[in-house]
């Protein structure tokens, strides 16, 4: 990992819109049109996470890993990360980075490093 690598977010702070904007961006940019209900909650470690219900153009649960870039710019991981995002599209933060885990796990930007 680098100093650029994102960070778990910890203040929620007037984030709530921003997060809901980008999942929805995401996951229309990914699966298509969809309606999306959303549950916040912190973790034990202070890290902010959402789940989300998903139905329209595919029907699930995902929940989301929130990450602040070393920019300021807003990540909503998806955890666990579908195999062909990580490594066909990589994931978008809100500040026009793109991520993706490397095989052993690692949060890299996208496209990873050769």
């Amino acid at each position: 990992m680098t100093d650029q690598t994102p960070i778990p977010l910890t203040d929620f702070t007037r984030r709530a819109s921003a997060a809901r904007a980008l999942i929805e961006s995401l996951l229309t940019e990914l699966i298509g049109p969809v309606a999306l209900k959303y549950d916040f909650f912190r973790e034990w470690s202070g890290c902010w996470k959402v789940l989300v219900e998903i139905t329209g153009a595919a029907t699930g649960k995902l929940e989301f890993t929130l990450l602040e870039t070393a920019g300021g710019g807003l990540l909503a991981l998806p955890r666990p990360l579908p195999e062909r995002w990580r490594l066909q599209t990589g994931i978008p933060a809100d500040d026009g980075t793109r991520w993706t885990l490397d095989d052993k796990g690692l949060l890299v930007p996208f496209p990873p490093p050769a």
